[in-house]
């Protein structure tokens, strides 16, 4: 007997991911993947049934990827919510256009299927919810992340002409923002309890 060839679920999405990187989404179709991965389109449909699929699989690999940059950043250590926000911020500085644009596409083309882009909500509530304030520092962090946020879709997506240095310019701001609350609760309280000696 034969033995049955196995698609490389891996590869695959990285054949996903290239074919959305040239060309903006334009041309993201399973036919497409199935080519740039050398595999058959029955072998790619074998490994992710529907694009919905693949799509929904690249984006929960795009936003590991992140969330595990972002970590890195925090060092494993207990965290405060506008710590939280300031590695966010930082490591989408550290983002090139390519990403930008494959996360913008990665997250819109699930919009139709609220099911499969729950985990881009939990993330998003996990990171603004414990900013909620009808004012003060944590409102100032909250509206800093959602610039952050807004200006990563508009200019992922092309709605709007961003260059390059204004969006940095925009992503330093927000960033000096969560930097100055930062300080400002650092100098009036600790953030977390000295550690017994």
């Amino acid at each position: 007997m034969a033995r049955k060839k196995e698609i490389d679920r891996e590869r695959v999405l990285d054949a996903a991911e290239a074919v959305i990187r040239e060309s903006g989404g334009r041309t993201f179709t399973l036919d497409a993947v199935a080519a740039r991965a050398s595999i058959s389109k029955g072998g790619l449909v074998y490994s992710f049934a529907t694009k919905d699929d693949l799509v929904h699989a690249a984006l929960e690999r795009e936003m590991a990827r992140f969330r595990e940059a972002v970590h890195r950043r925090l060092g494993g250590g207990p965290t405060e919510p506008v710590e939280l926000v300031l590695a966010h911020i930082e490591e989408a500085l550290e983002e090139d256009d390519v990403s930008t644009q494959k996360a913008a596409f990665l997250v819109t083309a699930l919009v139709h299927a609220p099911d499969m882009v729950e985990p881009v909500r939990r993330y998003y509530r996990e990171l603004l919810d414990p900013l909620r304030s009808d004012g003060g520092d944590m409102h100032e962090v909250r509206h800093a992340l959602l610039a952050v946020e807004g200006i990563f879709l508009l200019r992922g997506l092309g709605f709007v002409e961003v260059s390059a240095e204004e969006q940095k310019s925009v992503l330093l701001h927000a960033r000096d923002i969560v930097v100055a609350v930062l300080a400002k609760h650092r100098a009036s309280a600790p953030l977390h309890a000295p550690r017994p000696k």
